[in-house]
């Protein structure tokens, strides 16, 4: 039976995503998923500093320039507002002499959506890989305690099965959060086979072990997944929706991470990027506002969405990130504020003293 158990784990995933490696790493040190992504998220933050001085920076010069350019810029809407070309053409020059960037003014937005679905997709990785892992184990367990040992009570097997199942979940859980890698939410504690296999919104499109041809009993209706994992779902999942004492979670990672990003958006508010005035064919302004301020709610509702729907492990890097992100934006409101304060007393008292 030792081949068989080799050829089943022969056949077991392997994480071949880059980010997830890192935070599997990481894992396989610490030994609680929860606390990796608070490690890793720390971790994250701190390698990526430079790139967030960096995006401060030009955003900030990018502003500067902008309020410089404003009486120039209606100038020329003036002078050449009847002439398009000539008109994107002296801007582009008043842009030019003053360093201001036009990539500058977008390129923190889109590194920012680039980064959250790259680490989305780290955290999906390790994950699904998580849950394939637990699956495979939980078969080489039912083929070595159940079929090999020649156990055929549907008690025995269902109490062997829930206490493998018992002995891996003492890393799943993270504070209130019962199963890390689930949602948290009104998710199940425990993934049912449509979740395990589906994809979509929520889904882990994960795989079930290719070589577990076990006989399974009865009541599992021939499902290999229900006969690993039915006896810690009868235990742990909700029987109706408002069976609250087994929900997942109670949406508490959700809500933080999304007051947390409205808050990070309004510390930003001042050192966002502005856009300079665009003009349509005939020359009248365009209003840009509107765009702006559903790019910037975009991230909440993005935030909003996963963390209810997806793993609670990618909710708590989502949390922390803007947790770190709001007190780093305190610190720069306050650092640029006394910068830009000593900056216009310098005016006042040059001016002056003309």
């Amino acid at each position: 039976m030792v081949d068989l158990i080799g050829l089943l784990m022969s056949a077991a995933p392997t994480l071949t995503n880059p980010i997830g490696k890192i935070i599997y790493w990481m894992y396989e040190g610490i030994g609680n998923f929860g606390w990796t992504v608070v490690v890793f998220t720390i971790a994250l933050k701190l390698v990526l500093s430079p790139l967030d001085f960096w995006q401060k920076a030009v955003t900030r010069k990018n502003n500067k320039a902008l309020k410089r350019m404003k009486p120039e810029l209606e100038k020329l809407k003036k002078t050449f507002g009847a002439n398009q070309q000539v008109m994107q053409q002296k801007q582009m020059e008043l842009y030019k002499k003053e360093g201001y960037s036009m990539l500058g003014s977008c390129l923190p937005t889109l590194i920012t959506l680039l980064m959250f679905f790259v680490i989305f997709g780290g955290f999906n990785a390790a994950v699904k890989y998580e849950n394939q892992m637990l699956v495979y184990n939980l078969a080489e367990v039912y083929q070595v305690e159940v079929i090999d040992a020649g156990i055929t009570d549907v008690d025995t097997m269902d109490e062997i099965m829930l206490d493998a199942y018992n002995k891996s979940k003492v890393n799943q859980k993270w504070l209130w959060v019962e199963n890390v890698f689930m949602a948290d939410s009104w998710a199940d504690v425990v993934p049912s086979v449509d979740t395990y296999v589906g994809s979509g919104l929520g889904k882990l499109n994960a795989r079930l072990p290719e070589n577990a041809n076990f006989p399974v009993p009865s009541k599992y209706e021939g499902s290999v997944y229900n006969a690993l994992l039915g006896p810690a779902i009868q235990v742990y999942n909700k029987t109706k929706f408002f069976d609250l004492k087994h929900w997942n979670g109670y949406l508490i990672l959700p809500l933080l991470s999304v007051v947390l990003s409205l808050l990070s958006n309004k510390l930003m508010k001042g050192s966002q990027p502005e856009q300079p005035p665009q003009y349509d064919a005939q020359g009248k302004e365009v209003n840009t506002a509107n765009s702006m301020k559903y790019m910037t709610m975009l991230m909440p509702v993005m935030i909003g969405v996963f963390a209810v729907f997806y793993s609670a492990a990618f909710s708590i890097y989502m949390f922390t990130n803007s947790l770190i992100t709001v007190l780093f934006n305190l610190g720069y409101n306050v650092i640029t504020g006394k910068v830009d304060k000593k900056e216009e007393e310098m005016v006042l008292r040059t001016t002056f003293k003309r």
